[in-house]
């Protein structure tokens, strides 16, 4: 289970980012121009994405021993046209996937989750993972590696424990970590030499790199307070709730490559791009630019789950009041 969903990401972030491009030399200020608007969507988007895991249909909190473990699957739509206005600016060929979609483009997310009941205390508490290397994206070939980490942990409390006539009512909180990357490989750069013109931080410098590969990136810290209420009804579990997260993000993109400087040192560089105000990550393997996205967002959220003995089958949708946006998701789980 656990390998078919990492391959279900691979094959969302191969889908929003497979493409073919030409690097020539690219200003900074370009540069940062041309994964601007595409930064700025996704980090919005991020805080929602981390969501992904631990809502689970039924909010009834129950005590130690009980317990449930299982697998959450999740996507949240990111608006199409920061994807192709960073296409025209880069000459990549976008799918039609994402070109002929209204809705926008999903940013997948998925993690194996857990939940057991606190013993002497009227609390449970939740806990999911999930990761994805380098390594692991490469083994499913092409020409697109990927990394991916998703961690969070609740706790929830029961404000109504529900019976024949009333829903259960629980609260929850939580903090989500979510982070990855992308990197696809660059075609017709041929035998030159490409690079960042920096010369109007430094004059005559440039940042250099050959053979480079495009690189996303994306970074999140959030906060997530949920307010859920359910009911059993035969082998289903209707459920509806609300919540509101606030995310601390970071997103952009450059290249990934063996880097080298012309006209300057690597801390004269590191320094004018500091002083300029940019927000980058500069290292032996690439450059990019970042945007800082910080804020909260409102969102409703519900779904049904099918109950067969201890295996359960949840399906829900979400919607952000604050980005507008669409989500949804999955999750097959185990749960006495």
């Amino acid at each position: 289970m656990k390998r078919f969903a990492y391959k279900i990401v691979v094959f969302s972030l191969i889908l929003m980012f497979a493409a073919g491009a030409a690097f020539g030399q690219v200003s900074i200020s370009d540069m940062e121009g041309y994964f601007s608007t595409f930064s700025d969507d996704v980090a919005q988007a991020l805080p929602h994405a981390s969501t992904t895991g631990l809502i689970w249909s039924d909010a009834k909190v129950r005590g130690f021993p009980h317990f449930g473990v299982g697998v959450s699957l999740g996507a949240v739509m990111i608006p199409k046209d920061s994807f192709v206005s960073l296409a025209d600016n880069l000459s990549i060929t976008l799918p039609s996937e994402i070109t002929d979609s209204e809705l926008g483009v999903p940013f997948p997310a998925y993690a194996v989750d857990a939940r057991v009941g606190l013993p002497f205390l009227p609390f449970d508490v939740g806990a999911k993972l999930g990761m994805l290397t380098p390594e692991m994206s490469e083994s499913l070939g092409g020409d697109v590696s990927a990394d991916y980490m998703l961690a969070g942990l609740d706790l929830r409390f029961p404000i109504i424990k529900g019976g024949l006539v009333l829903p259960s009512l629980s609260v929850a909180a939580g903090y989500n970590y979510l982070s990855g990357g992308v990197n696809a490989t660059v075609s017709n750069a041929g035998n030159l030499t490409d690079s960042v013109d920096i010369s109007a931080l430094i004059p005559g410098a440039s940042i250099d790199f050959s053979d480079p590969d495009i690189r996303f990136q994306w970074q999140t810290h959030a906060l997530d307070f949920r307010l859920q209420a359910s009911k059993g009804l035969l082998i289903f579990t209707p459920y509806l709730g609300g919540g509101y997260t606030y995310g601390w993000s970071q997103a952009g993109g450059g290249v990934a490559s063996q880097i080298g400087f012309t006209g300057a040192t690597e801390q004269e560089v590191r320094d004018a791009l500091d002083a300029a105000g940019y927000t980058f990550e500069l290292d032996d393997d690439g450059f990019s630019i970042l945007s800082d996205a910080t804020g909260g967002s409102f969102r409703a959220f519900g779904g049904m789950s099918i109950n067969l003995l201890i295996l359960k089958l949840d399906l829900n949708g979400q919607y952000n009041f604050t980005t507008q946006s669409l989500g949804g998701g999955l999750n097959v789980r185990i749960q006495i």
